[in-house]
């Protein structure tokens, strides 16, 4: 009986590992790419962490070029886009959290600073961007 009941009990854990395995992977979906607001911003992640960020104001576009650090594996899930080398956030970084609302899909919030802590805990509406992989 003591037999059987460890035999439940170690596939209870590793079903338990799987699916917390699996919930896992589908947080950490692939980044690379070009990705867009559809309101004037584009961001291109490279697969060696670099990423250029554009924003158009008209005719006008204005670049970024940046690095990124990408934590699928936290809850919601962590991106960072840092090393501005000019505008207001030159010398800071953009400490963010993101959640995919499909494959092709992310929302985006983030705040400003030196230190991880002002991450933010939930998307605030007033400043959530989604971003939609294009083709």
């Amino acid at each position: 009986m003591v037999a059987g009941f460890f035999k439940i009990q170690s596939v209870f854990w590793l079903g338990f590992l799987f699916l917390s395995a699996c919930q896992n992977t589908q947080n950490c979906r692939d980044l690379i790419g070009i990705w867009s607001n559809r309101e004037g911003q584009k961001l291109i992640f490279q697969k060696d962490n670099s990423a250029l960020w554009l924003f158009q104001f008209g005719s006008r576009t204005d670049s970024f070029f940046i690095t990124y650090k990408y934590d699928c594996k936290k809850q919601p899930a962590a991106l960072d886009l840092s090393n501005f080398a000019s505008g207001s956030l030159a010398g800071k970084t953009l400490f963010g959290i993101l959640e995919w609302t499909n494959d092709s899909s992310f929302r985006f919030d983030a705040e400003p600073g030196n230190s991880p802590e002002i991450r933010p805990k939930s998307f605030n509406l007033e400043q959530v961007q989604t971003f939609i992989k294009s083709k």
